[in-house]
Parts: C-alpha cells; sequence; structure tokens
C-alpha cells in the first residue's frame, strides 16, 4: 500500500473532524431556524424551576452513559464528558445509532482498545439500556392502563397511538430476553451486567419524574397527576426505535392533547413549544461543549 506520513495523515484525521463537526452545527442551526421564535417567546413559562429541572432531565442520559461505560472500561470516563454529549446529540437530532457509532469510533482512538472490544461494550450498554428502559415502561403503561383516565388518550390518533404500544411490547419482550441468556449475548460480567441495568432504570423513573415537575412548575394552576396521559405518550415514543428526532413526533401527538389540560390551550402550545427549542438549543450547546471539550488519548493498559 502507499505509505502516508504521519503528519499528513493527522492533518486529514483533523480535517474530517473540522467537516464532520461542521456538518452537524450546519443542520442543528437550520433545524432551530424553523422554529416560531416569536410564539415562543410569547408565552414561554416564567417559573425558573422549568428550566432547572429541563437542565438536569438533559444530563440524565449522558450521565448515565458516562456511568455505564465507566462500570464496563472499570475507569472512571467522565473526564471525557464531551463524548457523551456528543453521542446523546447525534441520536436525538439526526438518526437513532448514529450517536453509538461515534462513540465506538471514539473508544478506538481515545481509549486505544480494539473494534471488536469496543463493539462489544457498545452492544452491552445498549442492549441492557434499552432492557430496562423498556422495564419500566411496561410497568408505567400497565399501571396507567390499570388504574389512569383513559379518556384523555381518545384525544390523540388512536391508530398511531396503538402501533407505539404494539412496538413497546414487543422490544421489552425482547429486551428481558437478553438478561435471560446473559451469558450467551453480553460480554460484561453478572455484577456490571446489574449495574448498568440498575443505571438505567433508575434513568428511566427521573426522566418521568423530571419531565412531569416540569411541566408542572411550568403552567401554574397543573398538578402532576394532570399530565400522567402525556407522560405515557412521551414514554412510549421515546421507547420507539428507529425514529428521528422523536420529540417531533410528540410535540405533533401532545398538540392533540393540549385541550384535554385545564388551561389555556395556547399557554399548553407554548410550554410543549419551548420545551422542543430548548432541545434544540440543547443540542447545538453539546456540539459546542464536544468541539471544546475534545478527548486527548488515555489509553487502557489493561484491557488490551
Amino acid at each position: 500500500g502507499v505509505a502516508v506520513a504521519p503528519g499528513l495523515r493527522e492533518g486529514l484525521r483533523r480535517g474530517l473532524s473540522v467537516a464532520f463537526f461542521a456538518v452537524i452545527g450546519f443542520v442543528l442551526v437550520r433545524q432551530l431556524s424553523g422554529t416560531d421564535w416569536p410564539e415562543v417567546l410569547r408565552a414561554v413559562p416564567r417559573s425558573p424551576w422549568f428550566y432547572v429541572l429541563f437542565v438536569a432531565r438533559f444530563f440524565l442520559l449522558p450521565v448515565t452513559d458516562a456511568l455505564s461505560y465507566s462500570a464496563v472500561w472499570a475507569t472512571n470516563l467522565f473526564r471525557h464528558f464531551g463524548a457523551f454529549l456528543m453521542k446523546r446529540l447525534l441520536n436525538s437530532s439526526f438518526s437513532v445509532g448514529s450517536g453509538d457509532v461515534y462513540l465506538l469510533v471514539w473508544t478506538v482512538n481515545t481509549l486505544r482498545v480494539s473494534y471488536r472490544k469496543a463493539f462489544s461494550a457498545a452492544k452491552d450498554v445498549t442492549l441492557l439500556s434499552a432492557a430496562a428502559a423498556n422495564t419500566i415502561a411496561v410497568l408505567f403503561l400497565g399501571a396507567y392502563l390499570a388504574y389512569g383516565d383513559l379518556s384523555l388518550m381518545e384525544s390523540v390518533r388512536p391508530g398511531v397511538l396503538g402501533l407505539i404500544i404494539g412496538v413497546t411490547l414487543a422490544t421489552a419482550v425482547l429486551s428481558l430476553l437478553v438478561i435471560r441468556f446473559r451469558g450467551t449475548v453480553l460480554a460484561v460480567d453478572t455484577p456490571v451486567m446489574w449495574r448498568i441495568f440498575g443505571y438505567h432504570g433508575v434513568r428511566s423513573i427521573l426522566r418521568i419524574v423530571l419531565l412531569g415537575l416540569q411541566w408542572t412548575v411550568g403552567l401554574p394552576g397543573s398538578s402532576f397527576s394532570d399530565w400522567i396521559s402525556l407522560l405515557v405518550v412521551d414514554l412510549l415514543v421515546s421507547r420507539t426505535p428507529f425514529v428521528p428526532a422523536r420529540e417531533f413526533l410528540f410535540l405533533s401527538l401532545a398538540l392533540g392533547l393540549a385541550g384535554t389540560i385545564d388551561a389555556p390551550e395556547a399557554q399548553v402550545t407554548a410550554l410543549f413549544l419551548t420545551d422542543t427549542a430548548l432541545l434544540q438549543v440543547g443540542a447545538l450547546g453539546s456540539l459546542i461543549a464536544a468541539v471544546v471539550w475534545r478527548s486527548k488519548p488515555h489509553p487502557l493498559p489493561t484491557i488490551d
């Protein structure tokens, strides 16, 4: 093969990295330009707690991912937190799985492990994350179907919602098979498996609680119980695989339920628009943080 000088190879790598971040930044700015900012700003929630809870919810996934991969590699990966912000950005704003591919390549380049071991780690964390989240989703959905006000759900498109419920139940069954046949499917040992499963189980519960509290403080006079139906819709959408930009699917479904909340519909709509806009701003912030918080190689000598 043709030998490439180390300096040229490093220059190409840096050039591709700059181009990669530039393309993502361009797409995010275009998404933000489509937001109806005057409408959002006219009725944005006034409570500062709405924004504090949003920040906590936004960082919940990257923090849990950092804990999970730290457990897999037996080292503290919070020093590389920018990589986990980038993973969240790609998976939520682009296509599901793109963030995992990014983290796979990052793991090989930064931790200096083989692609085989990096893929094995990503597979284990992804499967256990899905198993934990789907378990919580099914428990929450079961409790809602048994005790919730199902009449509110009639305002949402029944066909779409029925399909989402069916997919959630099917993926939950498949996910639990991962636990049952862990010796065959997973590379991590059992204690690490339960740690990762626990991290993501707690994350799923906290996500529901934080979102419900955020909406409650964002709409004065509302109570947590008023939002249960919408929390179910959000939970089901979040567990539906192969759906890019899930926040926009949720927004379209949630606006159908806006009239069921005992408050001016424009105020409820503004609440959802504000949250969606904040997610896009958070994505842009994650990109900036990932560029600034660049990871230097940190080999794991005991792994490879």
